[in-house]
């Protein structure tokens, strides 16, 4: 069965199966996160610590890495890809500091790491680059077939990254 595989640059190439997609659509305060087993959903979860206090970006970003290295270590996917956040001032969010140092625990894990804008994503899953999240939450369930699946919407967003992420390997492989 010939399925996505990622070339050098994360790109899809037609290939075996390289194994399990980790997807990811990253925030400051959460990260959702989905693995895709071939086209199934094989777990979803969120990245992110609980509290009212105020915690510092790098504190957040490590618990986040923290987590998310206990989801490769159990999953052991062979490739990622997540949205980025485009906006306005992504320095005084600490978001630079996020998308640098989820790049650095792909490459540290030997994970190729596909990067899409969260306008590609909404555009390629809601129709719209600048679809409401639960917009995209909607067209995200209707298209997998889970209306009525509660999942927290930063799972959804991940699930959405790996819907489009796989969705251009197959298109690639199609030309």
């Amino acid at each position: 069965m010939l399925t996505a595989n990622p070339d050098r640059n994360g790109v899809n190439a037609p290939g075996p199966d390289p194994g399990p997609l980790l997807a990811l659509a990253p925030g400051l305060r959460e990260t959702g996160w989905a693995v895709f087993d071939g086209l199934s959903i094989a777990a979803t979860g969120v990245a992110g610590l609980k509290t009212s206090r105020k915690i510092t970006p790098q504190d957040r970003i490590a618990h986040q890495l923290e987590t998310l290295s206990a989801v490769a270590a159990r999953w052991r996917p062979a490739r990622a890809a997540r949205s980025r956040a485009t906006g306005a001032n992504p320095l005084a969010s600490g978001l630079d500091q996020l998308d640098e140092a989820l790049r650095q625990w792909a490459d540290n894990l030997s994970i190729p790491l596909s990067d899409y804008t969260t306008q590609q994503v909404k555009a390629a899953i809601a129709g719209n680059p600048n679809a409401s999240r639960d917009a995209q939450c909607h067209a995200i369930m209707l298209r997998m077939g889970l209306i009525g699946q509660s999942r927290a919407t930063p799972e959804w967003e991940a699930i959405a990254v790996a819907c489009h992420h796989l969705d251009l390997g197959s298109r690639q492989r199609g030309q």
